[in-house]
């Protein structure tokens, strides 16, 4: 079961290919960008496989620049029909928060920027079962919300600085994970997390925009 990855929200395209929770390609250890349809081929053909091995689809549907976040998820769900096979969603705030909450093992902010002086905000929590919850609006305002009931968290993405300085937060223990993103990897390390929201056309994977949060 040979499952595609692809990551739309680090500020590049990543395409990875994976079997059993392991990473067999990975376009960003070789390739510093590219078309998508050139990635998926160059994979293939790292890994000895066609087309019709891929089983399942996960694509992060960000947030993430927009343009590349709608071209990755439009992509994955233009190859989910037409291989006839599941296209799982991920949102690039659950992928961030996991990756961060293995390391640190506190809740997890991320924020990635929008426009007007507006944020996506994400909060993750790796003890709960509840997912990951995402708003959109202004820095200042969210996160405090977010963060009310817990006394640590780290924080990953574009406003790492700006949150620990927020004077909201004062009293609380805020560490700076240093990660501009998730890592993509995520998508196939974790699949098994991903693989039951498959969805087949006429559903398919909707881009977080903040008419989506």
């Amino acid at each position: 079961m040979l499952i595609l990855g692809i990551s739309t929200s680090a500020g590049q395209f990543a395409l990875i290919l994976g079997e059993n929770g392991r990473a067999v390609f990975n376009s960003a250890d070789s390739e510093p960008d590219g078309e998508l349809y050139a990635l998926l081929r160059k994979g293939l053909d790292v890994c000895g496989k066609n087309i019709d091995a891929v089983s399942h689809i996960i694509v992060d549907t960000g947030p993430g620049g927009t343009s590349r976040v709608r071209t990755g998820v439009a992509f994955a769900d233009s190859l989910s029909y037409a291989l006839r096979v599941p296209v799982c969603p991920v949102s690039s705030m659950e992928l961030s928060g996991i990756d961060a909450f293995a390391r640190y093992a506190v809740p997890v902010i991320n924020s990635v920027k929008s426009i007007k002086g507006n944020a996506y905000v994400g909060f993750y929590d790796g003890r709960c079962e509840n997912g990951v919850k995402t708003e959109y609006g202004r820095i200042e305002e969210i996160v405090p919300r977010l963060t009310k009931d817990v006394d640590k968290f780290t924080v990953v993405g574009a406003h790492r600085s700006l949150i620990a300085q927020l004077p909201e937060l004062k009293g609380k223990t805020v560490v700076d994970s240093g990660m501009p993103f998730g890592n993509a990897r995520i998508l196939i390390e974790k699949s098994a997390l991903f693989l039951g929201r498959g969805l087949l056309f006429p559903e398919f994977a909707v881009p977080v925009t903040e008419q989506t949060v």
